[in-house]
């Protein structure tokens, strides 16, 4: 049925002709469906690998792509670990690719679905077995835990009610002398009951996750890291925030990476590029000399103009621009409305980038030349 419902969507059918192929495989057809459309969604996690795997919707939105989940399982190195969260077995593919682990899941059919995920899986060292992960029901050197953050559809908002709750963690510190803890990149830091080391991972310009790391050994506190053609990281052993100054725009603007920003390390990014903030708490740089670095979109500033749409529209035209990519922080319009709103512009224009925010408590535009960055 995967294979006929495969082809027809080749074809380009829609779920809706698919499903009128054949009335008395009603269920069988929905349920095929259901698994295609969840395979469709993994491609961005998984990649090919998601062409045999079986997912519900939720635990595939709480799964890690395969090359994040990879990064972490490398921390571990070869030593035996238990996923006390494994789901649908997402991190174990990649724990299983480094060394022996064990899945524990009390979801019986998210446990089945990890069991077919791991068998189709190249290299498979891991075990599963059904049990409470809050109690710990393994004997390992090291865990991961990605616990549940929804709740009937909602994002749980604090560790509290995660599931099972981050008040767990001191007790997992007792078993295991290495522990991460996946969480939420938004969630409050003060609510922990402990806290070691917090990793921000990045990964294609979007902060994928936020770990907890338990009994690394070294005095790491907020680590951020960024995972492309090669995986660097930037580190803080204090939780100070360094707080660069503030002045006027340069001739150079420069837009960190999600993973810095949520990590408060900008501080340190501004003191390596001879930098300083435009605004304060609004994470973006700016110098008069240009620097590439691969923590930070390089945009060499063309023109500042306080925001008035005409206005705008009046000076992207008379020099021959058009609206590229448009970013914005602490500005109350969306990048997309903002572009309709601006209109149609002549294709031959050159591309220009948009960075929208607040100087001064007064919306800005900065009229910025494309993108550049060093290779990374």
């Amino acid at each position: 049925m995967l294979e006929q419902i495969g082809q027809r969507r080749a074809a380009g059918d829609s779920s809706l002709q698919i499903q009128q192929l054949n009335i008395d495989a009603s269920d069988r057809v929905r349920a095929a469906l259901y698994v295609w459309d969840q395979r469709e969604r993994a491609h961005g996690k998984f990649g090919d690998a998601a062409d045999r795997l079986f997912a519900d919707r939720d635990g595939l939105e709480m799964a890690s792509g395969l090359t994040v989940a990879r990064h972490r399982a490398q921390r571990f190195g070869d030593t035996w670990v238990a996923d006390l969260c494994c789901g649908i077995g997402g991190d174990l593919m990649a724990l299983a690719e480094r060394g022996p682990c064990i899945g524990v899941d009390l979801d019986t059919a998210r446990l089945q679905m990890a069991r077919v995920n791991l068998g189709a899986h190249e290299r498979n060292t891991a075990a599963l077995i059904a049990g409470d992960s809050r109690f710990a029901p393994v004997k390992a050197d090291a865990a991961t835990a990605d616990p549940a953050r929804r709740q009937g559809g909602k994002r749980a908002r604090s560790g509290s009610d995660y599931e099972p709750s981050l008040a767990y963690i001191p007790e997992w510190q007792q078993q295991f002398d290495l522990l991460a803890v996946k969480v939420s990149p938004a969630l409050d830091l003060g609510e922990l009951p402990v806290r070691e080391e917090v990793e921000y991972v990045s990964w294609q310009g979007q902060c994928r996750e936020a770990v907890l790391w338990f009994g690394q050994g070294d005095d790491c506190r907020r680590r951020a890291t960024q995972i492309g053609e090669q995986t660097i990281s930037l580190a803080s052993a204090s939780d100070e925030i360094l707080r660069p100054p503030v002045q006027p725009v340069g001739r150079v603007l420069y837009d960190p990476d999600p993973a810095l920003v949520r990590s408060h390390l900008i501080g340190e990014l501004a003191a390596q590029l001879g930098a300083w903030s435009i605004v304060e708490d609004v994470a973006y740089l700016s110098s008069d000399d240009v620097h590439h670095t691969p923590w930070a979109k390089t945009l060499p500033l063309l023109e500042q103009v306080p925001f008035q749409l005409n206005r705008l529209q009046r000076v992207l035209r008379l020099n021959g621009w058009r609206p590229g990519v448009i970013r914005r922080r602490h500005f109350p319009i969306e990048p997309e409305t903002l572009r309709q709103q601006l209109g149609a512009f002549d294709t031959d224009s050159l591309p220009v980038e948009l960075v929208c925010t607040r100087i001064d408590g007064k919306r800005t535009i900065l009229i910025c030349a494309s993108v550049t960055e060093s290779a990374r």
